[in-house]
């Protein structure tokens, strides 16, 4: 018995004969993973796409607005996931599945149905109303233009995940829209957040909702953040 121990050790304790039964150990390993996921094609994907951190699951709900200001484009309220700007590790990690659409990517959606409402209707903001991620991108959103052809008259267009739920004329007091930047697609939420991230002030801070503004003093577009010290605002150059 004595003699059946001792001869694997001896085996194993040439580094070379170490180094051939891993890789034939691995061989095996592969072969058999290969074999597995020919026969469950699906199950690939699944371990390939297992969600690390906390998943936020919403149930979202389309708001009826009737009225809108100008206020709304430069306030923020703070929403309902904090999401950190420099997560340590995956357990800080907010995944939001509903979360498909950028600010560009809402803008590009919604604007074909607003120029059918008004030919010269320029954006005045666009906010988040749903989870927001590291990427940019919320579960919903609100989109509001301004036309000069139609005084105290706005339209807003509500997505949800990739889709449009509600598409609307409202009343709208003293909103102002303008030409978005040339910039744009460079100059989109996810690059916004990434200016903020690095500043030694936002080490440990999070953000929970976002608001991409037009304003007509600067005449220049502004991403404004609500985290955990307030309101804070990059502009778009």
């Amino acid at each position: 018995m004595n003699q059946i121990i001792q001869e694997p050790k001896t085996f194993l304790g040439n580094k070379r004969n170490r180094y051939a039964a891993g890789t034939i150990i691995g061989v095996v390993i592969v072969a058999s993973l290969i074999y597995v996921f020919d026969l469950f094609p699906g199950l690939e994907k699944i371990i390939q796409f297992v969600p690390q951190g906390k998943v936020i699951e919403e149930n979202l709900i389309t708001p009826d607005t009737q009225k809108i200001s100008g206020i709304e484009s430069r306030f923020v309220a703070p929403g309902i996931a904090e999401v950190k700007l420099n997560p340590k590790n995956e357990a800080e990690i907010i995944i939001v599945p509903k979360a498909v659409l950028t600010v560009k990517g809402v803008y590009d959606k919604v604007l074909p149905e607003v120029l059918n409402w008004q030919s010269d209707a320029k954006l005045s903001f666009i906010k988040s109303l749903g989870s927001v991620t590291l990427e940019g991108k919320s579960s919903q959103w609100q989109t509001i233009f301004a036309s000069k052809a139609v005084k105290g008259k706005g339209y807003e267009i509500i997505i949800q995940g990739s889709e449009i739920v509600s598409k609307k004329e409202i009343e709208a007091i003293a909103i102002v829209g303008g030409e978005t930047p040339k910039n744009f697609s460079e100059r989109d939420s996810n690059w916004a957040i990434g200016q903020m991230a690095p500043i030694p002030q936002f080490s440990e801070a999070s953000i929970s909702a976002i608001n991409f503004s037009y304003n007509p003093d600067a005449q220049a577009w502004d991403y404004i953040m609500a985290n955990s010290f307030g309101n804070s605002a990059v502009r778009v150059r």
